[in-house]
This record gives structure tokens, C-alpha cells and sequence, in this order.
């Protein structure tokens, strides 16, 4: 009785999941009795057509920042390294993504590089991206690897 259950339910749950990703030739999404259907849409993913899978994902970002001392390049570490800091700036470098505040987020990168190291003369902000090939490419031999995007140099005002 129990397992006939769960399979009635999981089975209403699927058939609710393959009706929302359908076209909606009838005009049901209208009807208030859908109402339910288009909650169980909103939890699932289907009410997105499930369309954070590819092709519509985009490629990873990532940045890194480098100071000029002395005529050598040293790597600047993020501020932090774990825990909730490290999702925190993560959330910050996933803003690189949006071209309105790229530079913005660049700028503030540099700024901290400054910070960090007294004697940088200049700072690069490098922007790479994590390159996931097609299939056909895959098949050709390519494989995802990051890829350097931009370069924002910056440099003291004294």
C-alpha cells in the first residue's frame, strides 16, 4: 500500500513536470485549478522549461590579480580562503559576468592589491573564464580549460 503511494505520488509529480515543460496550446496555465501545478513548476524547474541546462549555462568566471614590485609580478591571495568570507567573494567575482560593473569590480580588486602590497607600482586584474567546449569539439580533442578573457591594468596616481 505504501509503495503504491509513493509511486502514485511521484508519478502525478512527473506527469505535472512533463505537462508544464509542453507547449500550452489550451490556455491551461490561465485556469486557477493550475495554480497548484504551476507551484510544483516554480519548485521543480519546470516552470523555466528547465533552462539552466545547456546550452543556456554560462562559462565560469574567475579573477586574479597580480602586483607590479620591483619589477616583478607578485600573485595577490584573496582575502579570505573559507568558509562564508570565501562564498562572499565569490558572489563579488560572479559580478564580473555583467558588463555594467566589470570595471567597477575590477577597480575595487586593484584597490585592495594596492593595499596589500605597499610597493606595487602597478596592478593587472585578470579575467579568465572556464572554456567548455561543444561536443563536436570534444569529440575533435578540445577540452574545457580556462581561458584568459581581459586584462584591466591599473596603475598609482603618484
Amino acid at each position: 500500500m505504501k509503495q503504491r503511494l509513493i509511486a502514485t505520488v511521484l508519478g502525478l509529480h512527473l506527469l505535472l513536470c512533463v505537462a508544464y515543460v509542453l507547449p500550452d496550446r489550451r490556455g491551461l496555465r490561465d485556469d486557477p485549478l493550475w495554480r497548484p501545478a504551476a507551484a510544483i513548476a516554480t519548485w521543480t524547474g519546470a516552470g523555466t522549461k528547465y533552462g539552466f541546462f545547456a546550452p543556456g549555462v554560462p562559462s565560469a568566471r574567475r579573477v586574479r590579480v597580480r602586483a607590479l614590485c620591483d619589477h616583478v609580478w607578485v600573485e595577490v591571495p584573496p582575502p579570505a580562503r573559507e568558509g562564508e568570507a570565501r562564498l562572499r567573494i565569490d558572489t563579488i567575482n560572479s559580478l564580473i559576468m555583467h558588463e555594467d560593473v566589470e570595471a567597477p569590480v575590477g577597480a575595487s580588486w586593484a584597490a585592495y592589491a594596492f593595499g596589500c602590497v605597499p610597493c606595487a607600482e602597478g596592478v593587472l586584474v585578470e579575467i579568465d573564464y572556464y572554456r567548455i567546449p561543444s561536443m563536436a569539439e570534444y569529440r575533435r580533442g578540445d577540452r574545457p580549460a580556462w581561458t584568459l578573457l581581459r586584462v584591466m591594468p591599473f596603475a598609482r596616481k603618484s
